[in-house]
């Protein structure tokens, strides 16, 4: 084996070195900042993204808080807006029936007339009819007609007594 030889170790040591020296050169010159370069840049936009994250996330944040603004608002004008649709409603209700309440009692006064009359009415016929049923009744048992004053007098009477 070439490499067990001593006779070529001096020979292997400085061709050893020169390719160090070569490899060595060559990776701090070309490879190392190309490398470096590469890592910078990756560090930067992880940087520069976890900046536009934080933003972004504080950008969402104040959207949300407005957007509850918003929500918040929009609640209490729809609750502004049911309460006085519901005084409205309230008071037409209301006034209705004020009006139904009052043609009802125009209708009820109507009829307590209606019926005043009716029983006026009736009364008279039946003064008529009870005074010419007891002018016949009289004139049987006594054998003649009462006059028509005593019988109003006496229909009067009746009629006070209940």
């Amino acid at each position: 084996m070439p490499q067990l030889d001593v006779n070529t170790y001096v020979s292997q040591l400085f061709w050893l070195a020169v390719t160090f020296g070569f490899l060595y050169v060559l990776v701090k010159t070309a490879i190392l900042p190309k490398l470096g370069e590469v890592l910078e840049n990756r560090q930067r936009r992880i940087a520069d993204d976890l900046e536009m994250a934080e933003r972004l996330q504080r950008e969402a944040q104040d959207t949300l808080k407005d957007q509850e603004a918003l929500l918040a608002g929009a609640r209490a004008e729809a609750q502004e807006l049911v309460r006085t649709e519901k005084e409205k409603v309230l008071a037409e209700v209301e006034a209705k029936r004020k009006e139904l309440e009052e043609a009802l009692a125009r209708k009820i006064a109507d009829a307590e007339k209606s019926l005043q009359e009716s029983r006026r009415k009736a009364m008279q016929e039946l003064e008529g009819t009870v005074g010419e049923l007891a002018a016949e009744i009289a004139a049987r048992v006594a054998g003649k007609a009462p006059s028509e004053k005593a019988l109003k007098a006496a229909l009067a009477r009746r009629q006070e007594e209940g």
